[in-house]
Formats: C-alpha cells, sequence, structure tokens
C-alpha cells in the first residue's frame, strides 16, 4: 500500500468514527415534548387538578389591591388546602377599624364551617356560612372549573423548559366554588402555568372582578405547590 493511500484509508476511519460519536451523542439527547392542543392541555391541566389530595397556596393582588372580604381587605393568604372540603391559612389584611394596620388572621374552614382567629384576641371563633366571602377548601376544584370554561384558549413559552403557558377568558361564576359571590355573565382574562410533564398548575393569574366592590381590571394570582404533601386540616382545640 502506498504512503498516498494509507493516509486516505486513515482519514476515512477517522470520519467513519467521529460521526458513530456524533450519531451515539444525539441519540442519548431526551426525545422533544410530544405537541398538545390548547383544548387538550386545558383538559388534561383540570384533570390533574381535580386528582390532588392536597396543595399549598398562595393569593396576591397586584398594584395594591386587595380584596374588600367584609370586616377587612385581604391582601394575601396563604396555607394548606386538603381537598374536596378542608383547607387552613393565614390572611394578612388591613382594616379601618385598626386605622388600616395590617393584622394577621388564621383560618379554617371545613365544609361549610369558617373558624377565625386573629392575632389580637388570639382566640377562635366560629363565622356564619358566607361571612368571609372566599373559599380555600377545595381551591384546586375551583380553578379546575374555571379551566373547563375557557374560552379561545392559546398555548405559548411559560418562561421555562418545565411549563406551558395557556391562556384564555372564562365565566367568572366558574370560579364560584372559590367566591360564592362571583358574577353570572362576568368574564376573566385567565392565564395558566401548567407542568409540560405532570400537567400540574403551578401559577394563576386571574383578571377581572369577582367580588361587587371589585374594579373592573382587578388581577389577582394564585401560586400552587407541594402537590399532594400530608396535610392535617383539623377544627381548632
Amino acid at each position: 500500500m502506498t504512503a498516498l493511500r494509507a493516509r486516505a484509508l486513515a482519514r476515512a476511519l477517522l470520519c467513519a468514527g467521529a460521526a458513530a460519536l456524533f450519531a451515539a451523542g444525539c441519540g442519548s439527547q431526551p426525545a422533544p415534548a410530544p405537541a398538545v392542543t390548547p383544548e387538550e392541555l386545558r383538559d388534561k391541566a383540570a384533570e390533574a387538578l381535580r386528582g390532588l389530595s392536597s396543595a399549598h397556596f398562595r393569593v396576591t393582588h397586584e398594584d395594591g389591591a386587595s380584596t374588600d372580604i367584609g370586616f377587612a381587605s385581604l391582601m394575601e393568604a396563604e396555607g394548606d388546602g386538603l381537598f374536596p372540603d378542608r383547607a387552613r391559612f393565614t390572611v394578612q389584611a388591613s382594616a379601618a377599624l385598626f386605622r388600616n394596620a395590617t393584622l394577621e388572621i388564621d383560618v379554617i374552614q371545613i365544609g361549610e364551617t369558617t373558624y377565625l382567629r386573629d392575632a389580637i384576641s388570639q382566640q377562635w371563633q366560629t363565622l356564619p356560612a358566607g361571612t368571609l366571602g372566599i373559599e380555600f377548601s377545595n381551591v384546586a376544584g375551583s380553578i379546575a372549573d374555571a379551566l373547563a370554561s375557557i374560552r379561545g384558549a392559546t398555548i405559548s413559552d411559560g418562561g421555562g423548559a418545565d411549563v406551558h403557558l395557556l391562556s384564555g377568558v372564562a365565566d367568572a361564576e366558574s370560579l364560584r366554588g372559590f367566591v360564592p359571590s362571583a358574577p353570572e355573565g362576568g368574564t376573566l382574562d385567565v392565564t395558566l402555568w401548567v407542568g409540560r410533564e405532570d400537567f400540574l398548575t403551578r401559577k394563576v393569574k386571574v383578571a377581572g372582578a369577582l367580588f361587587p366592590s371589585d374594579p373592573p381590571d382587578i388581577t389577582r394570582t394564585l401560586e400552587l405547590s407541594r402537590f399532594d404533601a400530608p396535610v392535617a386540616v383539623e377544627p381548632p382545640v
């Protein structure tokens, strides 16, 4: 074999080896996530929410807004839901009675019964049904109801590899499990951050009036986490 032919054969073997390594490397890459339509994502997200046994939640308002709950203005709420009918959470609120000072209120909801304890008295009291005006005891199911009513759904990048961004318009009354006084005929602009793999909703942004005192452009954000973690919610002793 001549020196020229030997060099040509060596180059051919080197190229073949490189091609094999490249192919092996490509084969180890994760397969792209299967395509999903907005309607499929909506339905899978609703199903995943209804299947939860528990979740941690946090509700906030944009632009300094708050929710009038009768005796105070709710600014933020955070706690745990044990579905389908129990929740324990803490409310950050302001009340004119206390010169709009920020109050911390502990709340337990079990079925139709709501227990409340403020940071000043430290005494639990039972509220008449509907007094609080907001129900966290099955917040996951309420969001699933809103999902089922979404129209004009679209999917976009959720700002990360793990989530889809699902947007659309929902009926306000679809959230009556969360806000019993939600108006009939009203609409909400809803955006959800939904997991690509598990279809669980990490965050929901809701723009539009849910309470009679709400301005039309009020925006609330609900964050969900700690899915199916052990949670105990019992009546106060």
